[in-house]
């Protein structure tokens, strides 16, 4: 959308500088007493029109891509070079303006477009040199008929010739540099554009981490509390046993939700975290394991493909994110009521590390603004992963509903010694 602002600001530029121009011209032509002709009159009244679709063109509620914006530009082309031809030819000042479209498409165009441009214009100003030069018809100084005039046409066309290969050189120069130098101002506005994106990213997540420090301090004595008052009802008698299986099942989500808070202060001490070797395997069975004991309602598919004594260091935020990605494919199924399982497909190497996990529901972004999510998991595994080298993205699952979430991290392994 930004681009597009951009390209409609530069359109109404271009009207004006076209505005500005035709006035100029017709402004000299009167003041040197030099009446337009009749073909002459009617290119610049075709330079008119041509302003006023653009001007038009730049007003609208429909937006302006680049290639349009292009052939704005190639719209001078059909009024300037005939209107040249009748004036004057390649002897008129006014050719100079050739450079103006030119320079407008290296500042604002892609490579190619520019070096178009720059052709169009040498091949123009090159057909006025040839057709029009405006100098005694062009090429009676060649001719011998009369030495003095024949030597100041002589001189006048070879200053033209002058003028042609400067123009030239021009003409080349700026598609060159002018548009190396807007590329690479495009290219810094770009990444700083990506820059502030991480910026506010970081900052979301700065803001988050505090909030979800407090919240787990305040969180400690409630939890305790609980705990106490389950393991106190455990003890006594009398309960039916599908009550004590609940109070069984209580009890374990206390002490999960006691672990989470302990891993959330122990990260807080250590920072870099316990990042020793460990299976990938392992560490794989390990998060279901634990995924399973915070959603006792899952269940999944999984296929793994790798090396069975390949172990890397894999910190502790890669298993949170895996289950926050978990917890969203889970809630994305279940929010339709499907009954497929989650599927969970994990290949690694002596250097990467994917897993692929795939819903059964809308998709992963839908459930996030659900009862059932706050709408931070994916944000949260985003950044962690980001920090990590690896990278999370959502696309489609293939032929069914639902959304693949991919998760691509490189490893540092070792593999470990058979006895």
């Amino acid at each position: 959308m930004g681009g597009d602002k951009t390209i409609i600001t530069n359109l109404r530029r271009l009207t004006a500088l076209r505005a500005i121009a035709l006035s100029a011209y017709i402004g000299v032509s009167l003041w040197l007493a030099d009446s337009l002709s009749g073909g002459a009159l009617a290119f610049v009244l075709l330079g008119v029109v041509t302003t006023l679709i653009s001007g038009w063109r730049a007003r609208g509620s429909v937006p302006v891509g680049r290639k349009e914006f292009f052939a704005h530009l190639l719209m001078d082309w059909l009024w300037l070079p005939p209107l040249l031809a009748l004036s004057g030819g390649a002897a008129n000042p006014f050719v100079t303006y050739l450079l103006v479209p030119l320079t407008i498409a290296a500042a604002t165009q892609p490579r190619l477009f520019a070096w178009l441009m720059a052709a169009i214009s040498i091949a123009i100003y090159t057909g006025l040199m040839v057709f029009f030069p405006g100098v005694d018809g062009g090429h009676g100084a060649h001719a011998g008929h009369d030495m003095r005039h024949g030597a100041e046409s002589s001189d006048f066309y070879q200053h033209l010739i002058g003028m042609w290969a400067t123009f030239t050189f021009s003409a080349l120069l700026i598609a060159g540099f002018v548009n190396s130098m807007a590329e690479a101002l495009r290219s810094r506005d770009r990444h700083l554009h990506k820059l502030r994106q991480e910026q506010a990213r970081r900052d979301q997540v700065l803001s988050l981490g505090t909030l979800a420090a407090g919240t787990a301090h305040e969180l400690a004595s409630p939890l305790q509390t609980m705990g106490l008052l389950v393991e106190e009802l455990q003890t006594q008698a009398g309960f039916s046993e599908p009550v004590a299986e609940d109070l069984a099942l209580l009890q374990q989500q206390v002490n999960l939700c006691k672990q989470a808070l302990e891993q959330l202060k122990s990260r807080a001490r250590d920072p870099a975290g316990n990042e020793e070797f460990q299976s990938i395997a392992e560490f794989i069975d390990r998060s279901l394991e634990r995924w399973q004991l915070l959603r006792p309602e899952a269940r999944f598919e999984l296929q793994q493909q790798g090396a069975e004594g390949l172990s890397a260091r894999l910190p502790l935020t890669l298993e949170q994110t895996l289950i926050n990605v978990l917890n969203n494919a889970l809630d994305a199924s279940l929010a339709v009521g499907s009954q497929q399982p989650v599927f969970i497909q994990v290949i690694w190497s002596e250097t990467h590390l994917t897993i692929e996990i795939a819903d059964s529901g809308k998709g992963m972004q839908a459930s996030n603004t659900g009862s059932g999510g706050f709408g931070i998991g994916l944000i949260l595994s985003k950044t962690a992963l980001a920090q990590l080298g690896g990278n999370l993205t959502l696309t489609p699952r293939s032929g069914e509903p639902g959304t693949v979430a991919t998760i691509e991290l490189p490893l540092a392994t070792e593999r470990e010694e058979v006895v």
